[in-house]
This record gives structure tokens, sequence and C-alpha cells, in this order.
């Protein structure tokens, strides 16, 4: 490979790097590739969609490979049917498709070879509508949050105990000091020997945020693995992608674990992130029109109550007017007085 070809960086590392497996090095290597040539960024987007929309291929017990192959293939773009007139004004999106056909032979290959070794040897377990308990081979037990879901090896507990998730999901891990049990949440590593702690890891967040209820865990960025931060009973963390910066927070907020749990917890709280959190933990969307009511400070608290048992005690403490449409919940009422 020519280290000063962009486009041959490109071709060779592209298949490592949509399926997360670029080292340092590769990595550092690849992105300069893409500094040098915007046509480059244009492709990646359009391979990491076409990536992303295969995932739920891999969840099928059977598949059947040729199938597989036309379904990816199907979702490329025309290249050589594409038409533009002939004559000048050609964009810059037409030429990044001319050099992307020349591209996709390499990159058919590469998403073969990774895409087959990717659904042979791997569970997926996916939380839709609501949470959902799964038990590990090793005894781990891990709740995910709605629109959460894990990857790990068919192998997973014999050797190695490693699982990625995207989405959100508490794990109470089995201790085990022979075999470090590792997350791979998206930009960050979270390495645990046997504890109990939240990870929030969801794709569109470029924030990856970890509570420890018990225990030791050690969160590291996907990009330098030599600093990391440890994060003890009461502590919670973070890894901004976007800023590559680890965060390391000494108060415990109960509220991380609310999803679950149904625990809630506030103290002069501005109603508006008391709705904020109702939403999230009970999958409906709650809407205050009136910006002055939305800042109005509540201090209360709910233990596994119902959705209509905690609006209730909403509407009684600040004396609001509730209303309901399907999953949406207004809240109206006067402003506090201070």
């Amino acid at each position: 490979m020519k280290v000063n070809d962009p486009h041959m960086v490109f071709n060779s590392l592209v298949g490592r790097k949509l399926s997360g497996e670029l080292t340092p090095g590769e990595e550092e290597l690849f992105n300069e590739a893409l500094s040098r040539e915007p046509d480059l960024k244009l492709q990646l987007d359009e391979l990491g969609k076409i990536w992303d929309s295969m995932d739920g291929l891999a969840e099928q017990q059977n598949y059947d490979m040729d199938v597989e192959w036309s379904a990816l293939s199907g979702k490329m773009p025309d290249f050589h049917n594409e038409k533009v007139p002939a004559g000048k004004g050609r964009s810059l999106l037409y030429y990044s498709y001319r050099i992307a056909a020349v591209l996709i032979t390499g990159v058919f290959i590469t998403f073969a070879w990774l895409y087959a070794s990717r659904i042979a040897g791997t569970e997926v377990m996916e939380a839709q509508l609501e949470p959902m308990e799964i038990l590990l081979e090793d005894g781990t037990m891990v709740v995910l949050n709605r629109d959460s879901k894990i990857r790990y090896s068919k192998e997973f507990g014999t050797e190695a105990r490693e699982v990625s998730l995207s989405g959100e999901a508490w794990f109470d891990v089995a201790r085990d000091t022979s075999r470090p049990f590792v997350i791979d949440a998206g930009a960050a590593l979270v390495e645990v020997l046997g504890t109990s702690f939240n990870v929030n890891a969801y794709k569109e967040n470029p924030i990856v945020e970890i509570t420890v209820e018990s225990g030791v865990v050690a969160v590291k960025a996907k990009e330098d693995l030599v600093e990391q931060i440890i994060l003890r009973a009461g502590n919670s963390g973070s890894y901004n992608s976007r800023k590559h910066e680890l965060m390391l927070e000494s108060n415990y907020n109960p509220n991380n674990f609310a999803w679950r749990s149904r625990e809630l917890f506030f103290e002069d709280t501005p109603l508006m992130e008391v709705a904020d959190l109702i939403g999230k933990v009970y999958n409906v969307s709650v809407v205050i029109p009136r910006a002055e009511l939305a800042s109005c400070p509540i201090t209360v608290s709910f233990s596994g109550q119902d959705l209509d048992a905690v609006l209730n005690v909403l509407e009684v403490t600040l004396d609001l007017e509730i209303s309901r449409s399907g999953d949406v919940i207004t809240l109206n009422g006067d402003a506090c007085i201070e």
C-alpha cells in the first residue's frame, strides 16, 4: 500500500473501519486519507448506512449468504447506469461515485468476509418496546433498555467475556478475576471483574455514560487505550467522542438507574427535568407548553409506581391540569410562586 495514496488506503481499510476493528495506527492513517480527499467522506457515509442497514440479518438463526449478498449489492448505488448530462458541470458527487465504482469490487469482498464471520459466531439480543432481561453463560445479568441491543460470541465465557452494546443496559457482572468482562460501547471500552453498573451508549449520542452501583469499573477510549478513568460505587464517568475527553464525576445520580428500577428521586428539580425523565422511564412524551411552569421546582420521589400514579402526584403537588392523547401527555397550570 502506498501511504501517500488516500484512495488505496481507503479501499484497504474501509471494511475494518466499519466493523470497528482498526488499530490506533490504522485509524490515524484512515483519517489522514479522509482529510486529504473530501470525496472519500461521502463514500464512507454511504457505506456506513449500508453496513448499519444489514444489522437485522445478523439476528436470523438461519441465513442464505446468496440472499444476503443480493440484499447488500442491491443497496449499493447504480454507478455504472448513472446518467449524467454530457459536457461541463459534473458535480463532486458524480466524480466520487465514479471513484467508488473502481473501489466497489474490493469493498464487496471485504463486506462479504466481514459479514459472514460477523453472523456465523455471533448472538444478538435486542429490546424494542420494553426492557429485556438476559442471563449470560457466565452468570452475568444484563437488563437492556428499550431500543438497545448487545452482541456477543456464541463461545462467550469459554475464554473471553466480551460484549458489544448499542443503546443502554444495566450489568450485574459475575465475578471472575481470571477473565475481565469487557464491553465495547462504541467509542469507549468498559472493563470490569465483577460489579453492577449502567452504560448509556446510544449511537446518536456522542457521549458514553457509565454509572457504578457497586464494585470498580475501568473506562478507556478506543482511540487511546493508555489513558483510563477508574469508577467506584457512587461514581459516574463519561467519554465524549467529539471532544476526545474522559470525565470522572464523584456525584452519584440514582436516577441513572430509573429506567430499570422505576425509582425516581427529585429535590428542588425543575419540572421540565422531571418530565423528561418520566418520559424516558415510561416511554411517553411529556410536554409543558408554558416556560414559566417548566421551571417550577419540585421535591418528590417515586418507587415502582405506574405512570397514572406518578401523574396524579404531580397533578396534586403543583395543581396541574393534565391531558393525554396517546403517548403524548401535556402539563398545564399556573406558574409557581417564588
